[in-house]
């Protein structure tokens, strides 16, 4: 009995380590991570953009652009973090994100609306 329990606690902890990964893109949650990043309100994207995968999204981008995103003089620095801008460019890459953002959300690169939703809230055109 005293092994079946220590096995399962060994199990157990193996799956908790492997649950414990990096936030942030991964390769198979590009897309839905960029496209919840750019869809919702202007309050709620400023909120969630605090949360974990996105902070590791606005990292891995920033560490890949070739941008100085920290206003230091270097490029492509480990702490380095994208704005909207560059997110955008790099979720509607086919290399990274082949489906690019999903929903109607904004071009943070463009002014204006550029999809109907002045809002920003994802909805589409509105009729």
């Amino acid at each position: 009995m005293k092994k079946l329990i220590a096995f399962a606690l060994f199990l157990g902890l193996i799956a908790g380590g492997l649950a414990i990964a990096d936030p942030g893109p991964n390769g198979s949650n590009n897309h839905g991570l960029c496209t919840a990043y750019f869809n919702g309100s202007a309050t709620g994207q400023a909120h969630k953009r605090n949360a974990p995968p996105f902070v590791g999204l606005a990292r891995e981008v920033g560490n890949s652009d070739g941008m100085d995103n920290d206003g230091d003089g270097q490029t492509d620095e480990g702490d380095e973090m994208a704005g909207p801008e560059g997110i955008w460019d790099w979720c509607n890459d086919p290399a990274n994100n082949p489906k690019g953002v999903g929903g109607n959300p904004d071009d943070p690169n463009k002014d204006g609306d550029t999809n109907g939703n002045s809002g920003g809230h994802g909805g589409g055109p509105k009729k």
